[in-house]
């Protein structure tokens, strides 16, 4: 595996290393997102590309109630998750392996869905989407995450497993899914869409 590869499934030392680097550079994107994002008070929360769960860990300070599943594809990012949010593991808190394209959730069981930093590495974004809100409650939201990172850069070609979308096109992917009432937030490089199931 080559060292770009580990940005879209960390694995092995540099995986490990690479989970602490992103939380550290992702951390300015997630507070930005975390003070527009209504979390549930209660009810079931999904983190797909939960990574090293340190956004579960923020997200449980403020839901009293909440529990929160975290989801990602790599044994590396589900073993860090696991480590970094041991007090609640068990409890308020379970982190598993899994993609988006395949969500281990019943129908209509989920509050709010949340994804960070990953859907540029989704194989099937449409699929994924789709997916996501069949297992979310009637009133449940969607949070779509990202740094679109420096415009000058050919990230495609820097890193082969991703694929950037613009805020307005995963709106538009939304709209197909059947999400309503979708937002578009931008500062910088960052955006973030939010999606209802009415």
């Amino acid at each position: 595996m080559s060292f770009t590869d580990n940005f879209g499934e960390p694995k092995g030392m540099i995986g490990r290393m690479m989970l602490v680097t992103m939380d550290r550079e992702h951390l300015p994107m997630a507070k930005w997102a975390l003070e527009q994002i209504e979390i549930p008070q209660e009810g079931y929360i999904l983190d797909i590309g939960c990574g090293g769960g340190y956004n579960i860990k923020r997200m449980l300070l403020t839901s009293e109630k909440g529990k929160f599943i975290g989801l990602d594809i790599s044994e590396e990012s589900v073993r860090k998750s696991k480590k970094v949010n041991s007090g609640e593991l068990g409890k308020r808190v379970k982190i598993i392996k899994g993609s988006a394209e395949k969500l281990p959730c019943r129908p209509e069981s989920i509050s709010l869905v949340t994804a960070f930093e990953t859907v540029f590495f989704w194989k099937d974004v449409a699929l994924s989407f789709r997916n996501i809100y069949r297992c979310l409650k009637k009133g449940g939201s969607f949070a779509v995450i990202n740094n679109y990172g420096d415009p000058g850069v050919d990230w495609e070609k820097k890193v082969p497993c991703m694929t950037r979308h613009t805020a307005e096109e995963l709106k538009e992917k939304m709209e197909l899914a059947g999400f309503t009432g979708i937002t578009v937030s931008k500062k910088d490089n960052l955006f973030l869409v939010c999606g209802k199931k009415e």
